[in-house]
C-alpha cells in the first residue's frame, strides 16, 4: 500500500544477481562467502511476495548508525524460512542475528523506525494460509543476537508514523475475536520492542480492506484512512484518529457504528485529491435516483475536522484510468455521457436543458457539449487525436487520452484548454503492500 509516514524502502541488492554474476566489488565478497555457507546447506535465497522490500537481500541501515547492514532471506531444505542479518567491520561482514520462522510464504517485509536516533527492527509478513490470512513477526537486535519480540495474526497491515513523533507504528485489520466485524489495532513502540496501544472497531458496514493510508486530516493532525469493500460490493471509509496511549476516535462512524455517508459505487479510496496536505474522503454525490448512468462516478471529497467541508468533486471513471476536476462553474446541470467503441471511448460532458429535474437528461449534442475525454487504442491510434481534434493528455498502456473542447454556446459553463489540461488527470495506481 502507499501512504504518507510509510517506512520507507531499503536498499536492494537483487539477490539472485549477487550469486552469479563474476567479479563482483571486493566490498562483497566475504558476503559472498558468508551467502555460499548458508547456500551449502541446501537452503534457497527467498523475496518477499509482495510490497517494496522485495529482494533476498537487502542494504538497511539497522542501528541508525549511517552505514547499511545486510538482510538476507532463504528458504531452507525442510520449507522453514531463514534470516540473517550481517554488520560489515573493515573488510569482513559479521553476523548479527538469526531467525528461523515457519510460514506458507514470505509476503512482505517492512523496517520500521523505533527510536529518535534511527534504529529499526525487521518485521516480517508470513503467508498463513489461502485465505488471505498472515502473521507478522517482529525481530528486534538486543546487542547478542536478533530475537522475535511481537506476532500478530491479521488480514491487513500498516507501517507507518502514525503518532508524527518519528517513530513507527504497526496498524493492524483483523477479524473480531467476538460479535463478528473487522477491528483496528495500534501497536506502538515500548522500550526496545511494540506493544498493544489502542484498538477499535471498524465500521459495520467493512467486510474486507482494501487501501489504507497514514494522511492528515485537521490542522496537521495524524489519522488512519481504511476504505474497505462492503457485503453489497460498495466502498466505505473509517477515518480513525488517535494518540499514544489516548482513546481513538472514528471521524466518519454516527452513533450507530456506521459510515454510511461515505459509501460509493465504484473503488474511489482517501487522498490529498486537492494537493493541500490534508487527505480527504470520497463519498458518492447522489446515493439513489440516478438521472443517468454516469451520475454513479460523481464523487465528493470530504476534509475531516471541527467541522465536515466538501473540498473538490470529481467525475471518476475508474476502470478507464482518468478522472476530472469538477470545473467551478459546473453546477449539476451539467452531465456526462460514456460511448464505448472498437477503438474509442469517448466520455462528453455536456449541459442538459432538463435543468435539475428528475427526469432524463437530454442527450449530447453538438449544441450543448462543453468538453469531449477520449481513449485511443489500436493500431493507428496516434492518428485520432488530430482527427477529433483532439489535445493529447498521456499515454499509458498502449492507451493515449486526450480531450477535445465542447462548442456549447454558453460562457457561463464554458471551459478553456488550460483548465482543461489541468483538470483532467490520469489515475496514478499506487503499489499496495501489506496483506490485503
Amino acid at each position: 500500500m502507499t501512504a504518507a509516514g510509510f517506512s520507507g524502502c531499503a536498499a536492494m541488492l537483487y539477490g539472485d544477481g549477487l550469486l552469479v554474476l563474476p567479479g563482483l566489488p571486493s566490498e562483497y565478497v566475504d558476503l559472498q562467502q558468508q551467502i555460499n555457507k548458508v547456500l551449502s546447506t541446501g537452503a534457497v535465497s527467498a523475496a518477499a511476495d509482495s510490497g517494496e522490500n522485495r529482494q533476498s537481500i537487502q542494504l538497511v541501515d539497522l542501528d541508525g548508525d549511517g552505514g547499511n547492514e545486510t538482510v538476507a532471506f532463504f528458504r531452507q531444505s525442510d520449507g522453514s524460512f531463514l534470516i540473517k542479518a550481517y554488520k560489515k567491520e573493515d573488510d569482513n561482514y559479521v553476523e548479527i542475528g538469526s531467525a528461523e520462522a515457519v510460514g506458507l510464504s514470505l509476503h512482505s517485509i517492512y523496517y520500521p523506525t523505533i527510536s529518535a536516533t534511527g534504529q529499526k527492527c525487521i518485521a516480517v509478513c508470513w503467508g498463513i494460509d489461502d485465505s488471505s490470512n498472515y502473521g507478522m513477526e517482529v525481530y528486534c537486535f538486543d546487542g547478542v543476537g536478533m530475537e522475535s519480540r511481537l506476532n500478530v495474526r491479521y488480514s491487513g497491515v500498516m507501517v507507518g508514523d502514525l503518532y508524527g513523533d518519528g517513530l513507527d507504528e504497526l496498524c493492524f485489520v483483523s477479524k473480531a475475536r467476538s460479535g463478528g466485524g473487522l477491528v483496528f489495532s495500534v501497536y506502538s513502540v515500548s522500550g526496545d520492542s511494540y506493544a498493544l496501544d489502542w484498538e477499535t472497531a471498524l465500521c459495520g458496514e467493512a467486510l474486507e480492506v482494501v487501501s489504507m493510508n497514514i494522511g492528515e486530516y485537521s490542522e496537521g493532525r495524524g489519522a488512519a484512512f481504511i476504505d474497505s469493500v462492503t457485503e453489497d460490493g460498495m466502498y466505505v471509509t473509517d477515518l480513525i484518529a488517535g494518540n499514544k496511549g489516548g482513546v481513538p476516535v472514528v471521524m466518519t462512524a454516527d452513533g450507530e457504528g456506521s459510515a454510511r455517508e461515505t459509501l460509493r459505487e465504484i473503488p474511489v479510496f482517501c487522498r490529498d485529491i486537492d494537493g493541500d496536505g490534508v487527505t480527504e474522503v470520497p463519498s458518492a454525490d447522489k446515493m439513489s435516483g440516478f438521472r443517468y448512468p454516469d451520475e454513479r462516478n460523481i464523487i465528493k471529497w470530504t476534509e475531516y475536522g471541527y467541522t465536515e467541508k466538501v473540498k473538490e468533486k470529481t467525475y471518476h471513471a475508474t476502470s478507464d484510468g482518468w478522472y476530472l476536476k469538477w470545473p467551478e462553474n459546473w453546477d449539476d446541470t451539467v452531465c456526462a455521457a460514456t460511448t464505448r467503441y472498437s477503438r474509442m471511448i469517448r466520455t462528453v460532458f455536456y449541459r442538459s436543458d432538463g435543468g435539475l429535474s428528475d427526469e432524463e437528461p437530454d442527450a449530447p449534442d453538438d449544441g450543448n457539449t462543453l468538453l469531449t475525454v477520449y481513449i485511443f487504442s489500436g493500431d493507428n491510434r496516434q492518428n485520432y487525436p488530430s482527427m477529433y481534434n483532439a489535445t493529447e493528455i498521456g499515454r499509458r498502456d498502449g492507451q493515449i487520452y486526450a480531450y477535445a473542447l465542447g462548442s456549447a454556446n454558453s460562457s457561463r459553463y464554458d471551459i478553456d484548454g488550460e483548465t482543461a489540461a489541468e483538470n483532467v488527470m490520469l489515475i496514478e495506481t499506487d503499489w499496495i503492500g501489506g496483506g490485503y
